[in-house]
């Protein structure tokens, strides 16, 4: 419990609630790496995904990042694509003796802000 306490605390998410329920959560790494994206499955169809990327778009591109990455589950992947993730390549991972495909995902913006 202590190291997923410290993990939290370190990768800083971003909780979305309705009505006081925590119904999804994202992070933003300095990189650009999207380290965790959840969605509560009662949730989903709702705009709660779309808000938590919006919003992780939104931070990094006042931080002045072009790139967002994420290693994304293969149900996961049509909504990356659906934010302009493009796969990147698939991975194949093996844990606790099964293996689990999922991808590279990135979206490449550009400076706006630094042009003009």
């Amino acid at each position: 419990m202590a190291i997923w306490q410290q993990k939290m605390d370190d990768n800083q998410p971003v909780v979305a609630e309705i009505n006081g329920t925590i119904v999804g959560y994202t992070d933003l790494q300095p990189d650009g790496l999207i380290d965790h994206f959840f969605c509560h499955h009662q949730y989903q169809g709702l705009g709660v995904g779309t808000a938590l990327m919006q919003h992780v778009l939104e931070t990094g591109a006042k931080a002045g990042m072009t790139r967002f990455y994420s290693e994304v589950s293969l149900t996961a992947r049509p909504f990356y694509e659906h934010m302009g993730f493009s796969v990147v390549r698939e991975n194949a991972c093996e844990i606790r003796g099964q293996i689990l495909n999922n991808f590279l995902m990135e979206k490449v913006v550009s400076d706006s802000a630094g042009s003009g």
